[in-house]
Formats: C-alpha cells, sequence, structure tokens
C-alpha cells in the first residue's frame, strides 16, 4: 500500500510542478551583437534547460519553483537572471577574459586546452570575409601566422602557391608543410601532373597541388611549427603541420547562409619598354652605329617602314603597346551556400560552391565548383560516428608558359621583348622569327581538368573509464588531373614541329587507417591528463601518364585531338610510384594545478621508400610550460592576466625523395633499326643507393605567451634553434661512371630564428571597436656541412677555399644560361653567384681587361689576370630575407566593419633575369627598357648605369652580374574590405545579411623593378632560389559580395 502512494506522488509531482509553470522566449547576443548559438540556459537548482539554436533564439517552460536562469557559453562569463514576472529575455554576454586560454586547439591526432599547449602553435580563426578573398587554403595563411612565409601570384587562376615555416629544413626543394584536414593528411601542396614535352627547353608553369578544398567550408587551421608539437608526425614533420578543422553543424534548427560575390582584376606593374618611337630611333642608331642604314622614316605621328634599298614605304608601321593589348581586366564571380543543423544526438554540415576566375590575359580561365558533407552521430551512449566527403571539379586554360630558353619563347618573355613597330601583315622581321604576343592567345592552350575526393569515416567508442576512447578512421584522397598543352604553328615550338601537343595525366591514390586510444580527465582539480596511443597506416599510389604528338595534319583541333599529330616524340610513357608508411605514436599531456605541464611524445616509422636495414626511424619530443599567472605572486595582478613559460625539443624527419630511389631502375630508350623502324630498349636510370636514409631535424623552441591588462593586449614570442643532418644530396659522379650524380646523404643545415606576435584592442565600446595585431619573424640558415672537397672561390675579393656546389642553370638559351645560385658550407641557403661590376668602362678609363672597351660594363677582373673567365665569379648577393611580417587592422562601428591585412619581406634580394636582355641595348630587334636606350653610354653622354648601343656580352656569358640584382623587399597592402550589416532583424527571412567591398593587392611599395616581389618562379627546385625568370605579373582586384544568413 505504501509502495502504490509513492508511485502515485512520483506521477503527480510533476503535475504539480508544472500546473502553474510558464513559458519564456528570449534571444542570447555576443559582444558584437550577432546571435550567439549552442548557449547552455539552466533553471538554477534544477535540472531543467535547453540551447540558443543558430539565431540565438531559446524557449523553455519554466516551472513555479523556478526562480532563476543561468546562461553559460565556453569562453563568456556565465550569466544568471531572475525570472520574476518577465516572460521575454534579450541577453548579452560578455567574454571571459581571464579564461581565453581554456579554448580547445586542435594538436596532432587530438585535441588540448590551449591553456595546456606546450609547444610553438599558431591559431588562425577563418571568417566568411577572409574566405571570400582567397580561393586556396594556403593562401589564407598569407601574413598571419609569425614564421609562415606565403608566396603566391593573384594574377594567375589557379597558380601554385608556396608555403615555407621558419625556412628551409632541406637543400631538394621539398619545404612544404604537410596539410592535415580533420585528421586525412593531404600530400600533393607541391605536386603537380609531370611534364610530357620532349623539348628540352620546356618549362610548364606550375599549379595548385591543394585545389578542391573551399576555405568557407574551413573552421579554423592550427600551424604546429617547433618539434615538440610536430613530432607525433615523425617523418612528415620536419617542414611544419597545418592542421585544418572544418565546420560542422550544432544543434538548433536548420541554418542556410548563402553567398555571392563579383570581381574585376587588373594588372598592378608593367615594365617600361620602349615604345613605338623609341623603338625606331633606337634600331635606327643601332644599325648607324653599325655601318648600316636607318631602318625607319619617323613621319609626326607615323613610322615608316625602309626598305633595304632605301625605298620608303607607303605603308605606316603599326604601332603597338602590348601590354595595354595583351592583358586585359579579368572578371570572377563566385557563389554557394551550406545547410547546418542539429539535435543533442547528432549535427551536419552540407555546403557546395562555384567559383569562375577570369585572369588578366583573354583566355585565362579558372572554373570549379565543390561540395562537402559532414556528419556526426551518436549512436549510443558510448558509440558515436562521424562521415565527411568532399567532392571538387575544376577545368581551366592558362595563356602563360614558360620557356628555360627565354626570349620571346616565353608568353611574359615575347610581351616584354617583341618589338613595339610590326609590319609585312602582321610580323615583324626579327631575329627569332617568331609572330607576335597575340600568339600566346590565339595559337597556345594549356588546358587542366582535375576531379579529387577527400573523405574519412570515423568511429569512436567510450569505454565505461572516464575519459577514455578509442577511435578508428579511415580515410581517403582521390585525385585525377589532366594537363594538355598545345603549340600552334605561329609559335615558336609549334613552327619547328608543325604543331605539338603534350599530354600528361596524374592519377593519385591515397588512404589512411588510424587506429587510436584517447585518455583525457581531471583529478581532484589538480591532476589534468591528456594522453594518446595509437597506430596509423599510410599508402600513396601515384601515376603519372605521359604522351607528346607532333606534325599535325591539321592544327584546327588543338588539345582535343591527338590523333592529328602525325608524329609521336614521345609514347605513351607510364610512371608508377607506389610508398607505405607504417608507424606507431603516443603524447602524453600533464597539468599540475593549472600551473605546470609537461608534454611528451614518441613516434616511430617504418617507410617502404628504404631498405630494410634503415625503414624505421624514431622521433621523440619532450616539452614544459609554466603558467606563472596563476602563481600566488601574479594571481591578483591587474596588468598580467597570462604569462606561460615554454621549453621543448624535438626530433622530426623528411623522406623527401620518390620511390625506389634505393634501387637501381630502368627506363625505355628508342632507336632506328636497319628498316627503319624503331627499337626499344632499357637503359638504367639511376646508380642504386641502398645506404639511402632519413633526413632528420631536430628542434629547440623556447617561447612565451602573455596576456596585460584583462588580455587587451595579448602576444606571443618564440626563440628556436632547428638542425637538420644527413640531407639528401646529388654527389657528382666522373664520366667514367656514365652517370651525372649519386643521390646521397650528406651534410646538414641549421636554421635559427626569433618570431613575435602581437595582438591589441585598443577600444572596445558597445558599438565601436579597434582591434590591431601583427606578427615579425627572423630566420637565418647556414649550411654546416656538405661533405664535399674544397675549391678555391673569391669572396669579397680574397680566394678562399671552401666546400660548395653550384645550382642548376636557369636557361638553355643565350641568355641566363649559367647557375644563378651556389651553395656553400658556412653561408645562408643559395647565395648568388656570378661577375661582380663597378660600373660603365669611360673614355678615359685605362682599360686592361681582354677586349673590353669604353662603354662596356666594367666586371671586376677578380684574380688580375686581365681576363674575365668563370674564375672571376664571387658572391653578388643572398635571396633569404632578414625577416618577414604581417599585420591586421580591425574596425567596428555599429553596422559598419573595416578590416586590413597587409604582409611583407625584408632584406631578400632577387635576380632578375628579365633585365639581362632588357637592360642592355645590344642593337637586336628585340625591344628593351626606355632607360636602357635613352641612358645608355654614349661617347658625347657618358653614363656609369647603362652599357653602350650594341653591347653583347651577355649573350652567351658563363655567369650573370650584380647588374641584375635588386632588393626585394615589399609592403603590400594584401586586403582592404567596408562591410555593412544590413538591418534585417526585423524580416522573418533573413538572421543576417553582409554586403561588403574588398581590394585586394591595392597597394605594394618595393623597389624591386620587376612584375611581383613575390617570386613563384621554381618554387619547388631547391637548386634555383630567388630567381624571376618570365614570371607572371601580379593583379589588383576589386570584389562586391553578399553574405546572407536565413
Amino acid at each position: 500500500m505504501k509502495k502504490n502512494r509513492l508511485i502515485h506522488l512520483l506521477l503527480i509531482f510533476p503535475m504539480i510542478l508544472f500546473a502553474q509553470s510558464k513559458a519564456i522566449t528570449g534571444t542570447v547576443i555576443d559582444e558584437n551583437k550577432m546571435p550567439l548559438p549552442g548557449v547552455s540556459i539552466l533553471i538554477k537548482d534544477l535540472k531543467i534547460g535547453s540551447f540558443t539554436d543558430f539565431d540565438g533564439l531559446f524557449s523553455l517552460t519554466v516551472p513555479e519553483a523556478g526562480k532563476t536562469l543561468v546562461f553559460s557559453y565556453l569562453g563568456y562569463i556565465t550569466k544568471e537572471l531572475v525570472i520574476g514576472n518577465k516572460r521575454t529575455f534579450n541577453i548579452q554576454l560578455e567574454i571571459d577574459t581571464n579564461n581565453t586560454l581554456e579554448e580547445i586547439v586542435v594538436v596532432g591526432y587530438g585535441s588540448q586546452r590551449k591553456s595546456d599547449i606546450t609547444g610553438s602553435v599558431a591559431s588562425v580563426k577563418v571568417d566568411d570575409i577572409a574566405a571570400a578573398q582567397n580561393s586556396t587554403v594556403d593562401a589564407l595563411l598569407q601574413g598571419r601566422a609569425a614564421g609562415v612565409q606565403v608566396t603566391q601570384n593573384a594574377g594567375s587562376p589557379g597558380s601554385g602557391v608556396s608555403v615555407k615555416i621558419r625556412g628551409a629544413s632541406s637543400l631538394r626543394g621539398n619545404n612544404e608543410p604537410l596539410y592535415v584536414i580533420d585528421g586525412v593528411i593531404i600530400s600533393s601542396a607541391g605536386e603537380d601532373a609531370a611534364n610530357a614535352s620532349t623539348d628540352a627547353n620546356s618549362l610548364e608553369e606550375t599549379q595548385n597541388g591543394l585545389n578542391g578544398i573551399n576555405p568557407r567550408d574551413i573552421e579554423s587551421m592550427e600551424v604546429l611549427k617547433d618539434a615538440s608539437a610536430t613530432a607525433i608526425y615523425g617523418s612528415r614533420g620536419a617542414n611544419g603541420v597545418i592542421l585544418i578543422t572544418t565546420k560542422k553543424g550544432k544543434s538548433g534548427k536548420t541554418s542556410i547562409q548563402a553567398y555571392v560575390n563579383t570581381s574585376v582584376s587588373e594588372i598592378t606593374e608593367r615594365y617600361d619598354v620602349l615604345d613605338a618611337f623609341g623603338y625606331a630611333n633606337y634600331q635606327n642608331e643601332a644599325l648607324l652605329l653599325t655601318g648600316g642604314a636607318p631602318r625607319f622614316s619617323i613621319s609626326d605621328a607615323s613610322i615608316f617602314p625602309i626598305a633595304a634599298d632605301g625605298t620608303v614605304s607607303d605603308t605606316a608601321a603599326e604601332q603597338h603597346n602590348w601590354h595595354d593589348e595583351i592583358y586585359k581586366q579579368g572578371f570572377s564571380k563566385s557563389t554557394g551556400a551550406s545547410f547546418s543543423g542539429g539535435t543533442e544526438k547528432g549535427n551536419y554540415y552540407a555546403s557546395v560552391g562555384y567559383n569562375d576566375q577570369g585572369g588578366i590575359v583573354e583566355n585565362s580561365r579558372l572554373q570549379n565548383g565543390n561540395f562537402s558533407i559532414n556528419l556526426n552521430q551518436d549512436l549510443s551512449d558510448k558509440f558515436s560516428i562521424s562521415a565527411k566527403l568532399n567532392a571538387f571539379y575544376s577545368n581551366g586554360n592558362f595563356a602563360q608558359d614558360g620557356d628555360r630558353a627565354g626570349g620571346q619563347r616565353s608568353f611574359v618573355g615575347n610581351i616584354l621583348r617583341y618589338p613595339t613597330l610590326v609590319s609585312d601583315g602582321g610580323t615583324f622581321d626579327n631575329e627569332d622569327g617568331i609572330s607576335s604576343p597575340f600568339t600566346w592567345v590565339n595559337d597556345f592552350q594549356d588546358t587542366s581538368e582535375e576531379s579529387r575526393f577527400i573523405g574519412s569515416l570515423a568511429l569512436v567508442y567510450k569505454f565505461n573509464i572516464k575519459g577514455l576512447k578509442y577511435k578508428l578512421q579511415a580515410g581517403g584522397n582521390m585525385r585525377n588531373k589532366e594537363r594538355r598543352r598545345f603549340y600552334g604553328l605561329t609559335t615558336f615550338q609549334g613552327s619547328s614541329t608543325n604543331g605539338s601537343l603534350s599530354v600528361s595525366n596524374l592519377n593519385t591514390k591515397s588512404y589512411q587507417v588510424n587506429n587510436l586510444l584517447t585518455y583525457n580527465r581531471t583529478f581532484n582539480k589538480k591532476h589534468r591528463i591528456n594522453g594518446v596511443i595509437g597506430m596509423t597506416y599510410d599508402v600513396r599510389d601515384i601515376k603519372n601518364s605521359l604522351y607528346a604528338v607532333n606534325d599535325f595534319s591539321t592544327t584546327e583541333f588543338g588539345v582535343d585531338q591527338p590523333i592529328y599529330g602525325q608524329q609521336i616524340s614521345r609514347p605513351l610513357d607510364v610512371l608508377p610510384l607506389k610508398s607505405q608508411l607504417l608507424s606507431y605514436l603516443s603524447r602524453v599531456n600533464y597539468s599540475f594545478d593549472n600551473k605546470y605541464i609537461i608534454t611528451g611524445t614518441f613516434r616511430a616509422d617504418g617507410s617502404s621508400k628504404f631498405s630494410k636495414e634503415n625503414r624505421y626511424s624514431y622521433f621523440p619530443s619532450f616539452s614544459l610550460a609554466w603558467r606563472a599567472n596563476n602563481e600566488k605572486f601574479l594571481e591578483n595582478s591587474e596588468i598580467i592576466n597570462e604569462l606561460k613559460f615554454r621549453i621543448g625539443w624535438g626530433m622530426t624527419g623528411n623522406q623527401g625523395i620518390s620511390a625506389y630511389q634505393t634501387f637501381a631502375n630502368y627506363g625505355p630508350t628508342l632507336y632506328g633499326n636497319s628498316e627503319e623502324g624503331t627499337n626499344i630498349g632499357f637503359v638504367p636510370l639511376n646508380v642504386s643507393n641502398p645506404n639511402l636514409k632519413w633526413e632528420t631535424t631536430g628542434q629547440l623552441n623556447v617561447g612565451l605567451d602573455f596576456g596585460l591588462w584583462k588580455n587587451r593586449i595579448t602576444g606571443t614570442l618564440d626563440a628556436y634553434d632547428k638542425q637538420t643532418d644527413d640531407l639528401l644530396l646529388n654527389q657528382p659522379l666522373g664520366p667514367s661512371s656514365g652517370f651525372t650524380s649519386l643521390l646521397v646523404n650528406r651534410g646538414s643545415l641549421n636554421n635559427k630564428g626569433v618570431e613575435l606576435t602581437l595582438n591589441g584592442t585598443l577600444i572596445d565600446k558597445n558599438d565601436f571597436s579597434i582591434d590591431i595585431g601583427g606578427n615579425i619573424a627572423f630566420n637565418k640558415s647556414k649550411i654546416q656541412n656538405l661533405g664535399g672537397t674544397p675549391e678555391d672561390i673569391y669572396i669579397n675579393g680574397n680566394i678562399e677555399n671552401r666546400v660548395f656546389y653550384r645550382g642548376q642553370n636557369i636557361s638553355t638559351g643565350n641568355y641566363f644560361r649559367a647557375p644563378a645560385n651556389i651553395f656553400m658550407e658556412g653561408e645562408e641557403v643559395g647565395l648568388f653567384y656570378g661577375f661582380e661590376t663597378d660600373g660603365i668602362y669611360q673614355t678615359e678609363d685605362v682599360i686592361t681587361v681582354s677586349g673590353a672597351e669604353a662603354g662596356d660594363v666594367r666586371i671586376v677582373d677578380q684574380n688580375g689576370d686581365d681576363a674575365i673567365t668563370e674564375a672571376d665569379r664571387t658572391i653578388i648577393g643572398n635571396p633569404n630575407p632578414d625577416f618577414v611580417y604581417g599585420g591586421y587592422l580591425s574596425m567596428n562601428y555599429k553596422r559598419l566593419n573595416l578590416s586590413v591585412q597587409m604582409n611583407g619581406v625584408y632584406g631578400n634580394e632577387i635576380a632578375n633575369g628579365n633585365l639581362i636582355q632588357l637592360g642592355t641595348a645590344e642593337g637586336r630587334s628585340a625591344n628593351i627598357l626606355s632607360q636602357a636606350y635613352n641612358n645608355a653610354w654614349r661617347p658625347d653622354a657618358q653614363s656609369n648605369t647603362y652599357p653602350r648601343v650594341g653591347y653583347t656580352r651577355e649573350s652567351g656569358s658563363p655567369a650573370i652580374t650584380d647588374r641584375i640584382i635588386e632588393d626585394g623587399s615589399f609592403l603590400r597592402i594584401s586586403n582592404i574590405t567596408l562591410g555593412y550589416d544590413i538591418p534585417v532583424e526585423k524580416t522573418n527571412v533573413f538572421s543576417s545579411a553582409n554586403v561588403y567591398v574588398t581590394g585586394m593587392n591595392l597597394f605594394t611599395f618595393t623597389d624591386y623593378s620587376g612584375y611581383n616581389p613575390e617570386i613563384t618562379n621554381f618554387m619547388n627546385n631547391g637548386n634555383i632560389v630567388g630567381v624571376d625568370w618570365n614570371g607572371f605579373p601580379n593583379a589588383q582586384t576589386i570584389m562586391l559580395g553578399l553574405n546572407l544568413k536565413f
């Protein structure tokens, strides 16, 4: 009977409790008066509550016993309000400036409290405006993280982007960081379809290997910089690691966000070459100096060609400004939408996007579309599952192309050096015998088609032991890219082969399986343990297919019909590469009393790229941190809110070689037979070296994180010493071996540097705020050992016996055919190497150098033998910057918002190879700089800047001169955005709307005379550093966009 009464009371109690309940509603906003989703609202002392939806709205039924509401959200001050008779609440939460370090940060194979981080990790938050301004994920990092140098060219859609973290760790050019997207490793940052052309001069423009990831889908990016943070990635962590976390849905009703923007771009800088009249005067003077007759007759605004017999043509020559005629405004547009939502048990996020980028050349265009979906669901109290898929497709055509021979055989070289006077129906009688720059618009194609799929599936199981979880994740990345390049009959390449087409296909498949056991628990509010142990297995399968044909019966179909090529210059060549990596990893992070933190990691990697004896390598790390702000002597400080000291050491590695390089590889060779046919044989391609092993990098890092005056000023200071040993280098071999070099482990490289980041809130009032910040990074590289034999070399006029090797020859033509760089023990990486000059020989000078005369460039005769030879080469410049920096300004006033982003480099030099011809009035038909002609040395107007008209010693020179070495320092205002939040709160359709106008690359302050001080030539070639050789111009862009939230 008593039992029945108890049951009756339990059943009726809720009815009594809610008999006099009432419904309340409200809105929660943040410090910027924007809706704050996911805020917890609890009725104090009762287990009743709710969460705000994506619009910051909530509703709750409050029983009579409920007296107080408690609003809480991570990173914000918890707020309590007495309910009373109110039924509607509008709440604004304030940021908890005393707990900013409790933010959760993604680290390798897990996450940690920011306060527990002991390594050097930079976090980059990605908002809608930043995502709209960048088409690739690597470009998002430019100027936003200390020690991260991003080099890109906005004028070329889809062009390659180079990212370096804390300088170069290798001399092989393989210095791109590792990218990890939601736990899936992406190893294609510097990867592109191979060059299928059989022309040894061909120089294929690098395209971006990270296309396919929509910046708008990114929630945050973490840059792991020191070895204590990257060691858990072992052999892949030597160049730093970039962790990308994509967006996922939150509890609440479906939220829809849409965007649309359009932009126009145009060239930013130009070379000041001779116009038609200047060119005519130049040609006439050059001919008169050699005893010839003038070539042009100038009459008012017209210029008439003069025939060899002295007859002046009745038809004026065409006058051209190739910059104006070839470079046009490029129009682009982008649109897309995302859909997200969820319940307490799961959430979803999906997005679609379309981009149409028009380049600054008429036939340059890149179109792409992407789709992504992110699903998370709790299957039970113990099991949860997540699935992610990203699909991408693109196609484009690119007008720019290069040629190692330089000159007018490349797109940019043609525009710069082609005569501005044209006669004879559109062609001009020049030495190169090629057509005008319109060739690259009308008779050249560089098409690209790419598809990509990135996906992962993860299952998480929670054990009965609190804080213990097991995660099984499988992820993959499939990429297919086809690139076709066609040269028509009016191009130099096509005219010599009657049309030329090369086709390359890149097919990559990679997958990985992660087995991870994690533990995260706090004991007695003083002891916190965060650990992971696991095993990963990675497989990467690459296949390059190459094919080339010449001699087209018709060129009407361009890239579309290889069958019309009558001569196969390269039979279908398939180059397969497959590698596997088996790894064991662990990390333990322990925090005591929120003051003392210790982290240790260990990873063992076994790679199929190396022989069994050297297959495994081991990568430990150890780091400590002390949160001094939680000590008694600082806990009540009104000035210092955060003060954390860090120190860490770790080892990482680099397996940056192709598969099978430890073996003797063989390949096909074609040769003719007596029956006028072709035989195919096999020839060795390399000398095997089974002793190859990993490059290893050890790094010591000391750091400081601080926050002052309630964190109105925050900052990070790091100093590091990074040492790479067992460098993978090519050792030259004697001619008797039949091979030029052998890949070996020898040498060491050191990088030392300091990084500083500062952020401050200058004003923070209800409707007005100003935030400002910046970062600067100093890095000094030094080659410590190359393992070679010392040779004599001149340095600062003195002969020294040093170990060094020269870089790769830049060109195969008559100009810039020598290496620009030298790699020397005791010096920085890739110093410029060539002839030192001392002005121009004047009439009164006593000239002892053989073959020189007044008006010639005065090349310093280092060894005093009265002859200029290769022995007179010396150090003439340094491509390495003293420091790189970035900064931002953010202002908000009521509904207006303004943001400014800047980045720069200081102290580096650039070898501007374009000046070799442009800066010398040789008297040939190629065009030159206006100053090179107008200020050329003449007997009656002697100059010490430019040599005489007719000076031709640059052609075939065994070395470059310091005349082409320029200061590459620059400051670029990379982005200015002005936005306005449209008042839509009272509508039933939109929850927010923002319209904005953005200017990108509007201002660049530099002394560099070339198109762009951000050099993208040879970006993945470690033997050529800081060289501008027919580099494509940059572009400035104005964008108008609209973001909507439903």
